[in-house]
C-alpha cells in the first residue's frame, strides 16, 4: 500500500509519537473519537519553547529594583549610615585586637550605643528588620536621638585624632555618618536645627566660652603626664639561665649623652585623652556650647540653668587629679576658666528671670475697669 503523505514542513504534527491511522482501511468508532479529540485540543507546535510557570506572587508586595549608588547596593537599607557604623566599628574593634589607643572602654561603649540607635533608625525607614527596630524604645528614634548620637561620634572622631590607620579608618566612617545625618536630622525640614542658632556664640560673652572650649580641647593634645617602659632592667651580677655558675652579668651603665640611649629613656608622655574620663569631660564642654548656641524662643527645662555650672566643676576635678607641672593641663585650667565666667553670668541670668514680675494681662484689664 502506498504511504500517507509527510508533512510540508508548515505544520509539524501534533502527535509525533502516535501513528497515522490508514485512510483506506476500516475505521473503528474508538479510532474516530480520538482523531476528534484530537482536533478539538488547541494547536501546540513541538518544537516551541516551553513557558515559564506564571508568577504567583502579588506584583504589588515585591520591592522596586534598586537604582541608588553602586557602593550601597550591598549595604543594610543602602544607607550611607549604616557604612559609617560599620568602618567606625571595625575601627574599634581593630584597636581593641591590637591594643592600640582607640578610643577606649567607655568611648567603645558610647559608640556601639551610638551606631545602634542609627542603623535602627535607617532600618525603620527603609522598612527593615521589624523585628530589631520593634523592641527599640521610641524615643530613641526620634530625630533629636539621632542628631545626639552623631554628635557622640563626631565627639569619638575628634578624640581619635591622631597619626596612623585606625584613626584615618574612625573619622572617615564618623565623617560618612555626620554628612548623612546632617541632611537627614538637622538641616532637613523637621530635623533640630531649626532649635539652634549657631551665629549666638560669636556674640559676647558667649564668644569668651566657646574660645576657652576650645582652647580646652586643645590642651587635651598636649602632655599630661609621663610613663615609664623600660621593662628590661635586669638585676646587676644576676646569673644566666642554663650557664655554668661562674658565667655572670656585667652590669653596664648607659651613656647619658648618646642620642641612641639617651632620646625618650624609656619613657613616653601621655595626651590628655589618654586620660580616664576625658571623653565625658569633652562631651560636658560641647554640651555647653549647645546649650549657649539655643534660639530664646526654645523651651528650656529648669534644670538646664545648672549645665555650664556643673560642666565646668567635672571638668575642674578632672584637671585637679592629673594636674602635672606639664603644658597641658595648665592651658586647660586656662581655657576653663573662660568658660568658668559664661557659667557664671549663665547662672545669674537664668535666677534672675525667674524671680523677674511676670506680666499679667489681667492685672491691666482689672486696672482698666477700675
Amino acid at each position: 500500500m502506498p504511504e500517507p503523505p509527510k508533512g510540508t514542513g508548515a505544520r509539524p504534527a501534533l502527535r509525533a509519537s502516535r501513528p497515522q491511522r490508514n485512510l483506506e482501511e476500516p475505521a473503528y468508532a474508538a479510532d474516530i473519537l480520538d482523531e476528534a479529540d484530537e482536533h478539538s485540543r488547541p494547536y501546540v507546535a513541538s518544537d516551541a519553547p516551553e513557558l515559564p510557570p506564571e508568577d504567583q506572587t502579588d506584583p504589588g508586595q515585591s520591592a522596586p529594583p534598586y537604582d541608588g549608588p553602586k557602593w550601597l547596593a550591598h549595604v543594610p537599607a543602602h544607607s550611607p549610615t549604616v557604612l559609617g557604623v560599620i568602618v567606625v566599628g571595625c575601627a574599634v574593634a581593630l584597636s581593641a585586637l591590637l591594643s592600640s589607643g582607640g578610643v577606649g572602654l567607655l568611648g567603645s561603649l558610647l559608640a556601639v550605643v551610638s551606631g545602634t540607635v542609627l542603623c535602627a533608625r535607617e532600618l525603620r525607614a527603609a522598612e527593615q528588620s521589624p523585628g530589631f527596630t520593634e523592641r527599640m524604645p521610641a524615643v530613641l528614634m526620634t530625630p533629636e536621638a539621632a542628631a545626639t548620637a552623631t554628635a557622640v561620634l563626631v565627639a569619638l572622631a575628634l578624640r581619635s585624632l591622631s597619626l596612623g590607620v585606625l584613626p584615618l579608618l574612625m573619622v572617615a566612617g564618623v565623617g560618612l555618618v555626620a554628612h548623612d545625618q546632617y541632611r537627614k536630622v538637622i538641616a532637613g525640614a523637621d530635623g533640630v536645627g531649626a532649635y539652634f542658632e549657631p551665629r549666638q556664640l560669636l556674640a559676647m560673652p558667649r564668644l569668651v566660652g566657646l574660645g576657652g572650649v576650645a582652647v580646652c580641647l586643645l590642651a587635651l593634645f598636649a602632655p599630661w603626664g609621663t610613663v615609664n617602659l623600660n621593662l628590661d632592667v635586669v638585676p646587676g651580677n644576676a646569673p644566666v639561665p642554663q650557664g655554668p655558675p661562674e658565667l655572670r652579668v656585667i652590669a653596664t651603665q648607659r651613656p647619658t649623652d648618646d642620642m641612641l640611649y639617651s632620646y625618650g629613656g624609656g619613657v613616653t608622655h601621655l595626651r590628655g585623652w589618654d586620660l580616664p574620663a576625658s571623653v565625658v569631660v569633652e562631651l560636658a564642654l560641647l554640651a555647653v556650647l549647645a546649650l549657649l548656641a539655643l534660639r530664646p524662643e526654645v523651651e528650656r527645662p529648669s534644670w538646664t540653668r545648672y549645665l555650664p555650672a556643673g560642666a565646668v566643676a567635672l571638668a575642674l576635678a578632672f584637671a585637679g587629679l592629673n594636674m602635672r607641672l606639664l603644658p597641658g593641663p595648665f592651658v586647660f585650667v586656662f581655657g576653663l576658666g573662660a568658660v568658668g565666667l559664661v557659667a557664671v553670668q549663665h547662672l545669674r541670668a537664668a535666677r534672675a528671670a525667674e524671680l523677674a514680675p511676670r506680666y499679667d494681662e489681667s492685672e491691666d484689664e482689672t486696672e482698666e475697669v477700675g
